[in-house]
């Protein structure tokens, strides 16, 4: 069996913060993770495989003039943040997601990651209350960023103790598996489907704040978005 991690150049991890985004409604939080790989010029340092995860290549999302490729899920730095990402471009198949969300805990050990924060989305009309805020947390420890913020409420559990987790993929079931041993976080918003790229820089907005990045920093759109909704319909079809 291949390796669960391989690292592509030297890394150490240790004391990183780790952004992983769930699989959710309209990709936002992939979305977002992409903006933030790209404007905070985040390196790729790792390819993850597991079985759960659906396998995919395709060309670099980030540079469309170099020929490297990508996989489903790679692991991109920042050694001056101290931060990590973990972009999965596919899809989990739910029927061993939980080995997964268990492999990838036991590696994020090894590694000595320190927090995790999980980016997610729900429907939007799952938030029956249209007044309130648009983006939701959960925490397994006190953040006083997290809690200053505005516009962000704590999402309470439901009559049956559980999480509302419409839309949102794996992300709360990732949380209850990493929260026993890491300082993990979920941040999330209501979306409608649709060009869905301005949610992410709302997103990222927030993000950034929560991690005390440099705000002043000019977004830098990935060469991926070009093409979110694919190439024109050929001009045959008329």
């Amino acid at each position: 069996m291949p390796a669960f991690l391989r690292f592509c150049t030297k890394s150490d991890l240790s004391g990183y913060t780790l952004i992983i985004p769930s699989v959710s409604v309209g990709n936002v939080p992939q979305l977002t993770v992409d903006l933030l790989i790209t404007t905070y010029n985040f390196k790729k340092c790792a390819t993850i495989w597991h079985s759960a995860i659906v396998p995919s290549v395709g060309s670099n999302p980030y540079d469309s003039k170099c020929s490297d490729l990508c996989t489903a899920c790679e692991i991109y730095s920042n050694e001056d943040l101290k931060l990590a990402a973990l972009q999965i471009r596919s899809t989990i198949d739910y029927r061993i997601a939980s080995r997964f969300f268990l492999d990838l805990k036991e590696k994020l050990q090894t590694l000595f990651i320190k927090n995790v924060t999980i980016l997610s989305s729900m429907f939007d009309y799952e938030q029956h209350i249209v007044s309130k805020n648009k983006f939701y947390y959960i925490s397994a420890g006190e953040d006083e960023r997290l809690v200053q913020c505005n516009n962000i409420t704590l999402l309470e559990r439901g009559i049956n103790g559980k999480y509302n987790s419409n839309g949102s993929g794996f992300a709360f079931k990732l949380y209850e598996t990493l929260s026993t041993d890491f300082r993990c976080t979920v941040l999330g918003k209501y979306i409608s489907e649709g060009d869905n790229r301005p949610d992410a820089c709302m997103f990222l907005e927030k993000l950034v704040y929560i991690l005390d990045l440099n705000s002043a920093m000019d977004l830098i759109i990935p060469s991926s978005w070009n093409f979110v909704f694919g190439a024109p319909p050929p001009i045959e079809i008329y």
